[in-house]
């Protein structure tokens, strides 16, 4: 069952100035628009393909504080407070609800690491706590499995991705904010040092300011720029069900899946055990800097040599402002699913009750 966010109507003109660019629709791109225009800033939002049309439309819908690393937890803490207030700040339903989210440990060890991350969360006041297997069959009646215990999250949630994002930019137009589909940003230029405006296919914005919230694309712009940001792509799978009955209302996770309940009635299922990372030529140039990264991780990460080596070396190369970029030659990055994780997530015997 593929998923698409919903389409919303690009604004139809393209200004010849704007305070600050946002560079991406997704969620961080739309919602920085939406708090800037807030802020009486006016922002115009460039996306190459259409509104969360890559991860910000196909992720978990997990808006939590659990199990978060404690350098994180203070900006959880504040997106989970925004979270409870979207509906009402962009004008329209996100999807998001206040669930809970339970997450399940299947020995001694996992429960142990669990309880460390808690006292850390402990600093902050969250309401997230230890439960026992006794409790985990009252949250979740039925479950096939005994499990050690579990941390219990009640005042985390759950969101609508494919939704969500679309609401927040038609609030941003709502607000002023001019919101520009297939309208890929090519480069950058600056006057004196410091930006002066973008060069978009459909043409130039004088700005004062640009925030760049591109995803996977991030680090092949700031490379054209002459900046540095590691990151590699990673590709994990995410199925999606018909509406269920009977299943549960909190979002669940234990022994490398993930479930959420959505508006419709069905759950997304995500199989968090193994993802799958190309090596591509960005590899070598970040290996110093993931490898610690991926040696705590190893289990969990699958390298493989195939067909994204060649097509993001051929991104790699310099363009020019007057000719097409590599965000205009793929608008949106669509990666197959990996059948084999797929089948692994439907035959495990983890599943509860009413899936």
């Amino acid at each position: 069952m593929p998923t698409r966010a919903r389409p919303i109507k690009s604004s139809p003109l393209l200004p010849r100035s704007t305070d600050v660019v946002i560079i991406g629709g997704g969620i961080v791109g739309v919602s920085t628009a939406l708090f800037l225009l807030k802020k009486g800033v006016s922002v115009t939002l460039c996306e190459k393909g259409e509104i969360a049309g890559e991860q910000s439309s196909r992720n978990w819908g997990w808006c939590r504080t659990q199990s978060r690393d404690p350098r994180e937890l203070p900006l959880a803490m504040e997106s989970l407070r925004l979270w409870g207030q979207m509906n009402e700040l962009v004008g329209a339903e996100t999807g998001f609800r206040r669930c809970g989210i339970l997450s399940l440990s299947k020995t001694d060890d996992q429960l142990e690491k669990a309880r460390a991350l808690l006292e850390h969360a402990k600093l902050y006041q969250t309401d997230s706590r230890l439960v026992s297997p006794t409790e985990i069959r009252q949250l979740v009646p039925g479950s096939p499995r005994d499990w050690a215990g579990g941390v219990y999250s009640p005042s985390d949630g759950r969101a609508e991705p494919e939704i969500a994002a679309p609401a927040m930019a038609e609030g941003a137009q709502r607000l002023g904010g001019i919101v520009l589909t297939h309208c890929a940003v090519r480069g950058l230029e600056t006057s004196g040092g410091t930006v002066s405006g973008v060069v978009t296919e459909k043409g130039r914005i004088s700005c004062q300011a640009v925030v760049l919230a591109g995803g996977a694309w991030s680090s092949l712009m700031c490379d054209s720029l002459g900046l540095r940001l590691p990151q590699l792509k990673v590709l994990g799978n995410v199925m999606r069900t018909a509406p269920l009955q009977g299943g549960p209302e909190i979002s669940t996770s234990g022994l490398g899946f993930g479930l959420r309940k959505r508006l419709d009635g069905g759950y997304t299922v995500a199989f968090g055990q193994s993802n799958e990372a190309q090596i591509v030529p960005d590899s070598f140039k970040y290996f110093f800097d993931f490898l610690p990264r991926f040696l705590t991780e190893r289990d969990a990460i699958r390298l493989r040599l195939g067909h994204r080596f060649v097509a993001e070396w051929k991104q790699s190369r310099p363009w020019r402002m007057d000719e097409v970029s590599p965000f205009e030659k793929v608008r949106i990055l669509d990666p197959k699913p990996l059948k084999r994780d797929l089948d692994a997530a439907q035959q495990s015997h983890c599943s509860l009750p009413g899936l």
